[in-house]
Parts: structure tokens; C-alpha cells; sequence
């Protein structure tokens, strides 16, 4: 009996040293909240990785050295291929293909569109937008989360380029009227105006929301859980408000 317990005792001790492996996909354009350096991956999702593997030994975050475009993490994510996303958004969509977002949101930002720096173009709001009927036509990241979202409001969409870069060249050479992309990464230094003398931003912010992280739906849920526990221990004790913070996002 005595060498019975020993081996169940060595086996949840082996069960406890051990670390959950998850594999990180980093989209395409995901600055500020992941920026590829020579030392490797910064920014405030990696911190929050960090952190959360300190405060759960048991949880490894393992990120992909390159990024991939959103449609196909999506695909990785629901294949099992890839376990985790950091600054995603959160739809209907990605709820119903098995996508689970933790409870609370990592940061909310709002979005800005771009024009070319001459058009005096005003808008308020996605009405002033769709007045401008194909004149007024949006570039978006492929497999942009609010694709579905403004078609149905009856915004003229361009979304067959996966990049900011892309798009924003896209935008110069006047294939288009806007772009649409997170406010947090036009101030970040993934965006450079230096590079883009023939685009401005302009001032209105649309479409405030959360960016999550999420799992993929083949993440058990009890590892799941682990992270949500330990990523509320981040904003409780304020950690995730440094790491906001030290990552210049709010």
C-alpha cells in the first residue's frame, strides 16, 4: 500500500510540475498589442502572458515566430492547430465557431478611418460613410471582425487585403475612399506618418470595443478557466493597468 501511495503521490507531483503548452498566433498588423522586435515578441499581450504564467506555473504560452493573416488563425483556431489569440475582438461569428473570449477585455479602443491627406472628406458617423454610396468605399483587414457587421449596415467594403501596410498602400493609390483600423495602432510605431506623408487620420472615433484574448474551441475549457482565474488576479491587483500603462495604451 505504502509504495501504491508513493507512485500516486509521484504521479500528481509529476501532474502538478507539468505546464500546460498553449501555441499563440499573432495576426497580421497586431501592433500595438504585439510588435515583432530582434529580441523577439513585446508588447502588452506578451507581458500579460508573462504574467499570467507567474501567477499559474502550470499555463505556457508559446507565440509563433511569424504572424499569419486573421482568416487563417481563425481556421487554426478552430482546426487545433493554434490555442490562443490576443486582441481579438468578440462577434457573433467567432462565438459561434467555438472562438472563447475570456470574461473581460484586455483594453478598449475605438477605430479611426484614413483618407489620403487632400480629401476634405467629413465624417461624423457610418450614415455620412454610406451617403457617399461607392465613392465612399472602406478597405478592411481580410477577416476583420466587423466585416459582417457594416455590410449589414450597407458600408461599401473592401476586404481582400490582409495588412495595415497593404492597405494603407492601397488607400494611397486611391483604391480606395477610407481605412479602417484600430485607433491604438495608428499611435502606435508599427505606424509611421513619416512613411505615409499622403495620409491623414480623421478625428472622429467609431466603434469603441474590448480586445480579448481568446482560445480556440478545441482549448479544454478547464484550461480556459485557468486563464480567466488568473488574468482576473491581473486586473484585481492592477497589474494589467501597469502593463496597460508601461505599453503606452491608455
Amino acid at each position: 500500500m505504502k509504495k501504491q501511495g508513493f507512485c500516486l503521490l509521484g504521479l500528481f507531483c509529476a501532474w502538478q510540475a507539468s505546464a500546460t503548452d498553449l501555441r499563440v498566433a499573432i495576426w497580421e498588423s497586431a501592433a500595438p498589442y504585439n510588435v515583432k522586435t530582434e529580441g523577439g515578441w513585446k508588447g502588452p499581450c506578451v507581458d500579460v502572458y508573462r504574467a499570467i504564467e507567474a501567477i499559474d506555473p502550470q499555463l505556457h504560452f508559446v507565440l509563433d515566430d511569424d504572424p499569419m493573416p486573421i482568416r487563417r488563425i481563425e481556421y487554426e483556431l478552430s482546426a487545433g492547430r493554434r490555442d490562443i489569440i490576443c486582441g481579438a475582438r468578440k462577434n457573433a461569428s467567432r462565438e459561434a465557431a467555438g472562438m472563447q473570449f475570456l470574461k473581460q477585455g484586455l483594453h478598449t479602443t475605438g477605430y479611426r478611418l484614413a483618407v489620403r491627406a487632400g480629401d476634405v472628406v467629413v465624417v461624423n458617423n457610418w450614415d455620412d460613410v454610406k451617403k457617399l454610396g461607392k465613392a465612399g468605399k472602406v478597405l478592411i483587414m481580410q477577416g476583420h471582425a466587423e466585416i459582417e457587421r457594416l455590410q449589414q449596415l450597407g458600408v461599401i467594403l473592401d476586404s481582400g487585403t490582409p495588412t495595415a501596410e497593404q492597405n494603407l498602400i492601397k488607400l494611397e493609390a486611391g483604391r480606395g475612399r477610407f481605412f479602417y483600423h484600430r485607433d491604438s495602432f495608428f499611435k502606435s510605431g508599427a505606424y509611421s506618418p513619416k512613411n505615409h506623408p499622403n495620409i491623414r487620420l480623421l478625428p472622429v472615433i467609431l466603434d469603441p470595443s474590448p480586445a480579448y484574448i481568446a482560445g480556440g474551441k478545441m482549448v479544454p475549457k478547464e484550461v480556459m478557466a485557468q486563464i480567466d482565474t488568473a488574468f482576473s488576479k491581473l486586473v484585481r491587483n492592477g497589474e494589467l493597468n501597469r502593463i496597460i500603462k508601461a505599453n503606452a495604451l491608455d
